[in-house]
């Protein structure tokens, strides 16, 4: 009986740890659309230092999909916290280099009166603090969770879904860098480049979830359903 009490504890304990790893990435991406929404609605390029804040933000989503893929495990969430270090290195370098000028407007447009960068700075922090208390929480990793790639269900489909959209997210961030800074370094103050315009803008991010549930579908179809070894 105390068995079967320990396995319900360490099971809800992996189920509510996916939930939180899976919404971080939910909050990423938020952050990653809004980005690449002001890149090409609006035709504001990123700069150097947003570039390896964005770099940060996708080495800060690595952790929780390696937690969903493979199991939870407290290396995992030491990545996204190495992740934050460097892209909130960034974001603080920016945040001092507008800071001091005080007729300095800043960089791009700012957001509930912050900055996008401060906003950054933010989310790294969080981000560590997060993946900090959670690889206080053992019980998770007690339980020996080996991911939801085992068994097909609702939450599996949406990891995969997630974790396709991220994917896409980098691919494109990392492909129009090359338009922007070639094989060289990339300007300082970047020139405005080609817009879609708003509606543009939100499109492309709603064709990218499309498409990334699709793919999510598909590959939760055609991954095989294995024995049930642990939470799955």
């Amino acid at each position: 009986m105390l068995t079967n009490l320990l396995a319900t504890v360490n099971e809800r304990a992996v189920l509510i740890s996916r939930i939180i790893n899976l919404l971080a990435l939910a909050g990423l991406l938020v952050v990653l659309s809004g980005s690449l929404d002001l890149q090409f609605g609006f035709g504001e390029p990123p700069c150097p230092l947003c570039l390896i804040q964005r770099s940060g933000m996708i080495g800060l989503a690595v952790g929780p999909i390696m937690n969903l893929l493979w199991g939870i495990r407290p290396a995992h969430y030491a990545i996204s916290i190495l992740a934050a270090i460097v892209g909130g290195a960034g974001s603080t370098r920016q945040i001092l280099l507008h800071i001091a000028d005080p007729n300095d407007p800043g960089y791009g447009p700012a957001v509930l009166g912050y900055h996008l960068y401060t906003w950054a700075f933010i989310t790294f922090l969080i981000g560590a603090a997060g993946c900090a208390l959670l690889i206080m929480w053992t019980t998770p990793f007690a339980a020996k969770d080996e991911g939801v790639t085992g068994q097909r269900g609702w939450l599996r489909m949406i990891c995969f879904t997630v974790i396709a959209w991220i994917t896409l997210d980098a691919l494109i961030i990392g492909l129009s860098v090359l338009p922007e800074c070639g094989l060289g370094m990339c300007p300082d103050n970047p020139e405005a480049n080609f817009s879609l315009g708003d509606v543009g803008g939100i499109t492309m991010i709603l064709a990218t979830a499309v498409v990334s549930a699709i793919l999510g579908f598909l590959v939760d179809r055609r991954m095989p359903d294995l024995p049930r070894t642990s939470v799955g």
